[in-house]
């Protein structure tokens, strides 16, 4: 079972809607909201938004009332839409744990699992729904952890407004999926995601994580992504065998034509970088941001 498929488990039901169905994919951030309604694999045309948000604690629940206010003002032409929802790495905490015999087995897994994530991020990880995905028998697992009140908190929302909800996923795995399979199921392959402050890279071998590394990045990311590149390959030599790295960025802010960013990313960026489509499409931006009430950092 797939990290995803664990992840929303509870929501399992869902997923019988068909493949081709209409759905509301939703990137909720802490400092902006960003959806766009996909038929299969296709973007409606149109339906891309994104909205920036004044949320200086940056405190999920801010995003959360923005994103209900919007389902509202959207209720007819989003009626019944099920919800695809991706969250940023602030609120999506992953890393790569090494292989133990305690994953054969709960409740031992469990806590296995949860000791990795305290290990890096004190008590407060003792709070998170943790699960890691089905990789093989000796072989390192992806870990993420998520704030339970957090998860509790999207699945009532999303009844609240009349919508089920399919999947919530950390955004890494969004980028991963909007790859196309030549690129994700290479034997040496890698992606770097984009948010706003945050360089994220993940080693791929056949559609699989088998390395990660997040560091902080302001705004000049396309200078500072060769060189973080360039130090995770001295610690891990065998990444020279990647030949090109896809970057999904989703840090542009609304107002800026992503037309113009594509192509001044395209020119600056050294030749190994290809810039990869944005999964949630070319946004239609707020004239002003959204208020939010401020809280305290997630």
């Amino acid at each position: 079972m797939s990290l995803i498929e664990r992840l929303t488990r509870p929501l399992r039901a869902a997923r019988l809607r068909p493949p081709a169905a209409r759905r509301l994919h939703i990137l909720l951030a802490p400092r902006q909201l960003s959806c766009v309604v996909r038929q299969g694999s296709r973007v409606v045309e149109g339906s891309a938004q994104q909205i920036a948000l004044a949320n200086p604690g940056g405190h999920w629940q801010a995003s959360l009332d923005a994103l209900r206010a919007l389902l509202a003002e959207s209720a007819t032409a989003w009626a019944g839409l099920p919800l695809e929802i991706s969250l940023p790495g602030r609120w999506s905490h992953m890393v790569l744990a090494p292989w133990s015999d305690a994953l054969l087995s709960e409740p031992g897994a469990a806590y296995f699992l949860q000791s990795q994530l305290t290990a890096i991020y004190g008590d407060a990880a003792r709070g998170w729904h943790i699960v890691g995905d089905d990789a093989p028998y000796g072989q390192a697992r992806t870990v993420c952890g998520i704030d339970a009140t957090l998860l509790q908190a999207l699945k009532e929302l999303a009844g609240d407004c009349g919508h089920s909800c399919r999947i919530i996923e950390p955004l890494l795995c969004t980028a991963l999926g909007s790859l196309s399979a030549e690129e994700s199921r290479a034997p040496a392959a890698a992606l770097a995601l984009i948010e706003p402050g945050r360089i994220t890279m993940a080693a791929l071998d056949r559609g699989r994580i088998v390395a990660i590394q997040s560091q902080p990045a302001g705004g000049a990311w396309r200078q500072e992504l060769p060189q973080a590149w360039q130090r995770w390959t001295l610690r891990m030599p065998e990444l020279t065998a990647v030949e090109h790295v896809a970057v999904v960025d989703t840090s542009s802010a609304p107002g800026i034509p992503p037309g113009a960013i594509v192509q001044l990313v395209a020119d600056t960026l050294p030749p190994r970088f290809r810039l990869a489509a944005n999964p949630f499409g070319v946004a239609v931006a707020e004239p002003q941001p959204t208020k939010a009430s401020s809280g305290a950092a997630a």
